[in-house]
């Protein structure tokens, strides 16, 4: 039962001890571990920070990246669209080009081709011609091979000179 109810002298010196402990603590641990409390409370505290500032850049750096993704592709999609045009415009020229020079070779054969019909027709005038000579040639000669007929003949071109 002295453990349900104790001394008044056990009481004295636990308090007494209990309160020298207190002191002692008080004057030297207490305020070094709240002062090591406080500092780890405050890096806490500050860590915490850090990492809500490093989330904002973070979520700055992705909308930024986000930004520049999206710029870049309608970059990409303006180059594209301005080297098919050009691209067209090329193609369009060179077929225009082309059309003309066809045309122009076109017209300068057909000169050539005119020019080659008046050379044949020439040529065939002259060959005609010639043809025309040789044959009153030959006919001249064999009309005029006999000595009655040269007379004959003289006689018709001589009439018909003085006419």
């Amino acid at each position: 039962m002295t453990l349900i109810t104790p001394d008044f002298g056990i009481i004295f010196w636990q308090t007494t001890t209990f309160l020298v402990v207190l002191f002692v603590l008080s004057k030297f641990a207490w305020r070094p571990i709240l002062e090591v409390v406080k500092a780890r409370e405050d890096a806490v505290a500050h860590a915490i920070d850090t990492i809500t500032e490093a989330q904002a850049c973070m979520k700055q750096v992705e909308d930024d990246r986000a930004r520049l993704i999206g710029e870049a592709e309608l970059e990409r999609a303006r180059i594209i669209d301005a080297a098919l045009a050009t691209q067209r415009e090329i193609i369009d020229q060179a077929h225009q080009e082309g059309l003309a020079v066809k045309e122009q070779l076109v017209t300068q054969a057909k000169i050539e081709i005119t020019r080659e019909e008046a050379r044949a027709l020439e040529s065939v005038k002259a060959h005609v011609g010639s043809l025309v000579v040789q044959v009153a040639e030959k006919l001249l000669v064999k009309e005029l091979s006999q000595d009655a007929s040269q007379w004959e003949f003289i006689e018709q071109c001589t009439e018909k000179r003085s006419t």
